[in-house]
């Protein structure tokens, strides 16, 4: 028998915080596909599609792959939420009991959802500024883009993991 198929399967409630990132992924994906919707027709036939290190347009295709983003990030976030379901089938660190399980199940299940949220926020600012560069002139991607998407995907994750483990650590002590 392993150690997943003896975990506890609990029903671990939602707190205000898991609604806001589920909600607002949600709202955000929402938002994406009627803003393609809306400004596909006026885009030119040819879009970019891709930005380089310099930050500038370094890629060029068709205005129908503006959808291709709200396609991925809508598929991620389905697949997501359906892996959100089955907590006690994640791996964890830490050997999960019925005294710690619904701690460690919150903390990974709160982290899906800030992904959820944060990537469908990345997709959504890639998806303004394809169509915004393709309206006008082409810019540079905004160089703080990147300051901000390495950090707000890594930092969550590492103090996730960070936080599980120390909590087992301080419970063993006692």
């Amino acid at each position: 028998m392993t150690a997943e198929s003896q975990r506890p399967v609990i029903n671990v409630h939602k707190t205000g915080l898991d609604y806001f990132f589920e909600w607002g992924a949600l709202l955000l994906i929402i938002s994406m596909w009627i803003y393609a919707g809306c400004h596909y027709p006026q885009l030119p036939n040819t879009i970019p599609v891709h930005y380089g290190a310099s930050g500038y347009a370094d890629g060029f295709g068709s205005k129908t792959t503006l959808f291709i983003l709200p396609g991925i990030v809508t598929a991620i976030n389905i697949l997501l939420r359906l892996v959100n379901r089955f907590p006690h089938k994640f791996n964890y660190l830490t050997n999960i009991t019925p005294e710690n399980a619904e701690m460690h199940y919150r903390k990974s299940m709160r982290l899906l959802r800030y992904l959820q949220f944060f990537i469908s926020l990345l997709f959504s600012y890639i998806v303004f500024k394809e169509v915004n560069d393709a309206s006008s002139q082409y810019s540079k991607l905004d160089v703080w883009f990147m300051f901000v998407f390495f950090p707000g995907l890594l930092i969550p994750t590492v103090y996730t993991i960070y936080t599980s483990l120390t909590s087992n650590k301080s419970k063993q002590k006692k």
